[in-house]
């Protein structure tokens, strides 16, 4: 029987009697299952592809002063003694390959033989850099732009972004995606393409709950699609004139969908020098950063969605009740949950993850996977199993890592931060090899000590598996783990016990 959105089955309240599980040889095959996203099986990082930029839309603009720069990642820089004129000319023969150019202004009145220049290379570090007065050096950037130019666009506004604020402050001002404001400056930037968890990368909110539920999501094939139905032919979009995009929402006072509507522009931190939400993907996806400022906007602003966990997420994106915790008690797994077992009935919540009811009941186990009782526990290769099963039916988990600041990290694994779990394999090509694919929602940062880490000496031991599982060494934030290591590290499981393949249709 299922709820009154049709979305999910209930677990029973009852006693129950755990009964062996034969789960591991009963796993449905790769095509009984719903289908994943065209991305799902990426076995390459991505890079950007500059083979498709068009020549008249590279721009260069000169900024002049002493200033200040700044950047994301640590830039590649080349320090090249010669003629400015010719560091001009090769960086706007070759603009692809390289950021800007910086070098001291006045040089270019001296002798070319005694001038020098640095050129930044296109890695994607983010390098900015912002002049002051009097003027001494000169930064030349090479920008692309794929869509006019936000000063030549009439925006018809929406009624949050000008106004929302964050710890206190208020917002910088907001930009547009691929108008020549340093954010998403491609030539392939689109809102939805070939979806893949990695198109997840967090920014400066500690909202990785609530993207790592959404990376769970994104593995679906039309699960993402559907967030923007409503939003007219989004797969064309965006385009010259300025744009508005409709995600649907649930409302947790009832449970019923809501459509949010955003205007095109993205929130910047208070002093304008970054993105504030998540970034676009790597191959200049949009629509992880839409979802996401429309959560904040659902919720109440960005301040509501700074901490909070996975399957409030889930409520909100599919207007399922049936979210799960397990947290191990230090002798085995507890099912908790929203339901209250006192009186029979849900607990009230808000769409804020920090309003309504706060806390957690003892709750039956979902039925998938072998249910039982409010006090039932399970250890650690059960859990696995369940986690199998729950993996088959098509529903989605993440998992959180033990209390503390997200600056903390255990070889590789942050401290307090929430991971979206991608799949579980056991017994992998016919070992004993039972492993968990999981990914950090920062697009980054993965453990560093397992025997299959990235550079782990497991897939050259059994090049089956790796055959398998087709690693990536990447810094991309996915990785896999043994049971074992999943289990040290990873202490509270998350699910939401939707089929995605039903939410989908």
């Amino acid at each position: 029987m299922g709820n009154a959105l049709g979305c999910c089955v209930p677990a029973a309240i009852k006693e129950y009697q755990f009964p062996s599980l034969n789960i591991r040889f009963t796993r449905k095959k790769k095509e009984e299952k719903a289908l994943r996203s065209a991305g799902a099986e990426l076995d390459l990082p991505f890079e950007i592809d500059w083979s498709t930029a068009k020549r008249e839309n590279w721009k260069f603009e000169s900024l002049t002063g002493p200033g200040r720069y700044f950047f994301k990642f640590q830039p590649e820089i080349e320090q090249i003694s010669g003629s400015i004129a010719e560091g001009e000319a090769k960086l706007k023969s070759q603009p692809e390959l390289y950021e800007g150019m910086m070098y001291q202004t006045n040089m270019k009145d001296w002798p070319s033989d005694q001038q020098n220049y640095k050129l930044v290379k296109r890695t994607g570090s983010g390098y900015r850099f912002t002049p002051e007065q009097p003027p001494s050096f000169t930064f030349l950037e090479a920008k692309y732009q794929a869509l006019e130019h936000h000063s030549k666009i009439t925006l018809d506004p929406d009624q949050y972004t000008d106004g929302m604020t964050f710890r206190g402050q208020r917002l910088g001002k907001a930009c547009h995606p691929g108008r020549g404001q340093g954010v998403c400056d491609v030539p392939h930037i689109k809102i939805i393409g070939e979806i893949h968890p990695n198109d997840i990368i967090q920014g400066n909110v500690g909202d990785c709950w609530l993207l790592s539920a959404i990376s769970a999501l994104s593995e679906f094939e039309g699960a993402i699609a559907k967030l923007f139905k409503k939003t007219p032919n989004i797969k064309a979009l965006p385009k010259n004139q300025p744009q508005k995009y409709v995600v649907t929402l649930y409302d947790m006072k009832t449970w019923a969908p809501v459509d949010i509507e955003v205007d095109e522009r993205l929130c910047m931190k208070p002093d304008g020098s970054d993105i504030l939400g998540c970034h676009p993907s790597y191959d200049g996806e949009l629509w992880a950063c839409y979802v996401e400022k429309a959560v904040a906007i659902h919720c109440g602003g960005w301040d509501e969605i700074d901490g909070g966990q996975c399957t409030h997420a889930w409520r909100l994106l599919t207007g399922c009740k049936y979210q799960y915790t397990f947290q191990h008690d230090g002798e085995g797994f507890l099912c908790l949950g929203k339901f209250n077992p006192n009186n029979e009935e849900w607990d009230p919540l808000e769409n804020s993850v920090k309003k309504g009811t706060q806390g957690l009941w003892p709750m039956a186990w979902p039925e998938v996977g072998g249910g039982g009782d409010l006090s039932y526990k399970c250890g650690q290769n059960e859990m696995f199993e369940r986690m199998c099963a729950w993996d088959d039916q098509n529903y989605v988990m993440a998992a959180g890592t033990k209390a503390g600041s997200d600056s903390n990290t255990t070889d590789g694994i942050v401290d307090g931060h929430a991971y979206t779990v991608i799949t579980c394999l056991n017994d992998v090509a016919g070992t004993e090899h039972d492993l968990v694919k999981v990914r950090n929602p920062w697009g980054k940062g993965e453990f560093t000590s397992g025997r299959w880490c990235d550079d782990g000496p497991g897939w050259t031991e059994f090049p089956e598996v790796a055959a398998v599982c087709k690693p990536t060494k990447a810094n991309d934030g996915v990785f896999w783990l043994s049971k074992a290591e999943f289990f040290k590290y990873f202490k509270t499981i998350y699910l939401c016990a939707q089929d995605m393949n039903a939410f989908i249709q």
